[in-house]
């Protein structure tokens, strides 16, 4: 009896196991719904879905007037550019590229490769350079200083660059520096066919250039929206660095909106950098290629390293595609860039500056002077404005509202908010044309009465003599005399040479003048002075905080 138990509990024990067995076996062939593997599934972030922060519109006072606002909606365009889809209506920023969900990235990187390679070329350059030529015997014989003079020889030097197919019909975005003074061009196809190349317009203000290569059904570049790139990004630089055609690299967007001082802006009064920085890999050889997003829609214009050694060591930089667009329709259309300016001379929003006018923080470009007879002035824009965003884009520098106002066209009608008094103002402002530049100067008198030294603020003051107030066509003021390295004037933008017209908008025509505004005030304090400086059309606004 025993035994029969013992035999009916394994059966039932393996019926049991069996049963189980099955039900775990049916489950496992099942598809889950949960969960999705798809090697192509993407994420796409919609910056739309979270709300920005809105400016308030206060209506602007009788010195500032607002012009009935118009769109650009008939706006001519030089080149039918082409992208994915047409927006039909300004749109909030979307993320620029795509990442993948889940699965392998790989088809991500390959599908914007093979979208963008056969839209970026490589252009040679020659140049035609003089240099003095060697002669062997000229330690040995005595040559005359006129026979020297002429012994300049005549060489080609070649030069190699990138750059992107923008139209069907051959014309080719490149940098002004790839084709700069170069006596002939070629284009090199990325399917190995070669077309010698004419150069259609350049803008040394942003280094950009078109140049024009006569052929039909090319594959022209996908143009994507750089105003929706964001830092931390993925990017892809298209080029033929060190003369290795067609190669892709891969990185982030490190930085937006960076100002590397490669143009001389002693030569372009009104040059313009506002660079996309990344770490995909950038070598010499890049200039004028392709930087897209992982959509392969070109994002920006590779244009620069940062490096000692002339080689990549980690940020390249590349101009924004939307202000490329505009530069390259104004060169198609009128062989020439039409600068659009609002008339205004503008410096970075400093940390004295936010709490003397009462900002939340340092943002927005502030107006060191009107021009006479400016699109600024005829709205009523004034000196010690901040710009605070353009047709709602916010401006968040110098060179980031410098790019904002470039992007239109003389003519066009943008929407400021500004900061006044302790409250936003909302204008409309007709662009103007840039016109060109010039200066006045005063000359400055030796002479050296007593110079009083303030030393907490690390400055140096005389007052002017009746010659130099007559040469200043009346104005008056204190000389500055010498400012200290490092010293609170110096941190505020002061240099000697100058002349302090006010203090908090009280005028300073003595020493004594100045001692009483400085007496009343304590430290922590933020002075804010007028100064008028002799390369300067316009008086300064500065600010020094009290130590």
């Amino acid at each position: 009896m025993d035994a029969l138990k013992k035999i009916v509990v394994l059966i039932t024990g393996a019926l049991i196991i069996g049963l189980v067995s099955w039900v775990l076996l049916l489950t496992g062939s099942q598809p889950s719904n949960n969960f999705k593997s798809n090697e192509n599934s993407l994420l796409q972030k919609n910056l739309s879905d979270h709300p920005g922060n809105s400016l308030q519109t206060i209506e602007p006072s009788q010195t500032v007037v607002a012009p009935e606002h118009t769109q650009q909606d008939d706006r001519r365009e030089s080149i039918n550019w082409r992208s994915k889809e047409k927006a039909s209506s300004v749109e909030p920023p979307q993320i620029s590229g795509k990442m993948p969900f889940m699965g392998n990235p790989n088809q991500v990187f390959i599908s914007a490769a093979q979208r963008i390679l056969p839209a970026v070329v490589s252009i040679e350059s020659s140049r035609r350079v003089k240099s003095p030529s060697f002669d062997f015997f000229h330690p040995f014989l005595n040559r005359e200083d006129d026979e020297e003079k002429g012994d300049e020889e005549e060489h080609i030097q070649p030069g190699s660059g990138s750059g992107i197919l923008i139209s069907a019909d051959g014309y080719v975005m490149t940098n002004f520096h790839v084709v700069e003074e170069a006596a002939e061009l070629r284009v090199k196809l990325y399917d190995k066919r070669e077309f010698p190349a004419t150069v259609v317009g350049t803008d040394p203000t942003t280094d950009l250039s078109i140049v024009k290569i006569e052929a039909e059904n090319l594959p022209a570049a996908f143009m994507g929206n750089s105003d929706s790139v964001q830092i931390g990004e993925w990017v892809m630089a298209v080029g033929n660095p060190l003369n290795f055609t067609s190669t892709v690299t891969s990185g982030i967007v490190s930085a937006l909106g960076r100002n590397i001082n490669i143009i001389d802006g002693r030569r372009y009064r009104y040059k313009i950098e506002n660079f996309i920085q990344t770490d995909a890999v950038i070598n010499p050889g890049n200039s004028g290629g392709a930087l897209v997003n992982l959509k392969g829609e070109v994002v920006g214009i590779n244009t620069a390293i940062a490096t000692r050694s002339g080689f990549y060591q980690g940020y390249g930089f590349a101009i924004p595609v939307n202000l490329a667009k505009k530069v390259a329709n104004d060169l198609i259309e009128f062989g020439r860039v039409r600068r659009a300016i609002l008339g205004v001379s503008i410096e970075a929003v400093s940390d004295q500056i936010a709490k003397a006018e009462g900002l939340p923080k340092p943002t927005g470009a502030y107006i060191q002077s009107v021009s006479s007879g400016s699109p600024a002035e005829s709205v009523g824009l004034r000196q010690g404005d901040i710009v605070l965003s353009v047709n709602g884009g916010e401006v968040v520098s110098v060179n980031d509202l410098q790019t904002k106002i470039a992007q239109n066209r003389p003519g066009d009608v943008v929407r400021l908010i500004i900061w006044r008094d302790g409250e936003e103002w909302d204008v409309d402002v007709e662009l103007g044309e840039a016109p060109a530049s010039g200066q006045t100067s005063f000359s400055q008198n030796q002479s050296k009465p007593d110079k009083p030294l303030f030393e907490n603020l690390g400055i140096t003051f005389r007052e002017l003599t009746d010659e130099e107030k007559t040469e200043l066509q009346g104005i008056d003021g204190l000389y500055i005399e010498n400012v200290e390295v490092n010293s609170p004037a110096a941190k505020g933008g002061l240099y000697s040479t100058g002349v302090l017209v006010s203090v908090n908008d009280l005028p300073v025509a003595t020493v004594t003048d100045f001692e009483k505004i400085i007496d009343a005030s304590k430290s922590g304090d933020i002075l804010r002075l007028k100064v008028k400086y002799a390369n300067i059309n316009e008086n300064r606004i500065l600010y020094v905080e009290v130590p």
